[in-house]
């Protein structure tokens, strides 16, 4: 078990992007630092407070910030930091936002899971399932023993990414700035032939938006309250994927637009500043139309 340890530590290096992250930042870095090589924090232009603690968090060997002057996107934050792995060495990159909080076996977990896939050369990513932070239950209910295999999308957060891979698949795509760049990956990734799986155990607590529960009729329903900027690029990098794989991910495309029209709705309905998300997604419908890619500055 040591020895495989040490392969871990060895191999790893984790991505962390910030942006503003709370005061359990650095305790979750310290907890991300235990089971990896290196941690690169590439924070996007977070306040003077923040970079103070990164300053400081620096001090510890293995962690290393890359501060941006401006939020240049996570796609870009992403490259960043996967660019400078590979210029170091490193066999694989974990990625992780900055609000996720690890388990302290999680690397193992992911190369476990890797060591047991039947055609490792093609898998680029597996995906980490994880408990939700606002109700503590897991993503996907699976026999721990088991092993998903090839799931199309994985979010970014505890995914661990093959840089062999990576040489062929390409870099994040820096227009998609920070919607659905996980997804985007992970179907292009399919496309060029490789696989995405996902850890049946959950091995780390994520939070997905400002989650609140709402009694609607009789039942209890949650809404993500994503910002108005959320909302536009939500939408349109959707339009934007579901243009270019509606033929061959066509599954793919349908369940994320049930999730995608359940979540509007249920934004009109419950959420706060509803007219100006409302209108955000309507200009993201036809930027995505028009395929207008991009960083739109005018919102």
């Amino acid at each position: 078990m040591t020895e495989h340890r040490d392969c871990i530590i060895k191999d790893i290096c984790a991505v962390v992007v910030s942006y503003f992250p709370d005061s359990n930042f650095p305790e979750r870095i310290r907890k991300i630092a235990e089971q990896v090589g290196k941690v690169i924090i590439v924070d996007n232009g977070s306040d003077i407070e923040t970079i103070e603690v990164l300053n400081k968090l620096s001090l510890q060997s293995r962690i290393q910030p890359i501060l941006n002057s401006e939020n240049l996107g996570v796609a870009t934050a992403l490259n960043q930091g996967v660019w400078w792995a590979q210029g170091h060495g490193f066999r694989w990159v974990l990625l992780f936002d900055h609000d996720t909080t690890p388990e302290k076996t999680m690397t193992e977990e992911l190369l476990s899971v890797y060591t047991k896939f039947p055609c490792q050369e093609k898998l680029a990513i597996v995906g980490s399932n994880y408990y939700n932070a606002y109700n503590h239950c897991p993503l996907y209910n699976m026999d721990v023993d088991s092993c998903r295999w090839m799931r199309k999308t994985v979010i970014t957060s505890g995914s661990l990414l093959s840089l062999r891979a990576f040489n062929t698949i390409g870099p994040f795509r820096d227009e998609f700035f920070i919607d659905l760049v996980d997804f985007e990956y992970c179907l292009r990734t399919r496309a060029k032939g490789y696989y995405v799986t996902i850890t049946s155990k959950p091995i780390m607590e994520h939070r997905l938006g400002e989650v609140e529960v709402h009694r609607l009729l009789w039942r209890k329903v949650g809404t993500s309250n994503h910002s108005a900027l959320r909302r536009y690029y939500m939408t349109r990098n959707y339009i934007l994927l579901a243009k270019e794989y509606a033929s061959s991910e066509q599954a793919w495309v349908l369940v994320t637009l049930f999730h995608f029209l359940k979540s509007i709705i249920l934004m009109i309905l419950l959420e706060k500043n509803r007219r100006t998300k409302l209108r955000n997604v309507i200009l993201g419908i036809w930027h995505g139309i028009l395929g207008k890619i991009g960083i739109n500055e005018n919102l």
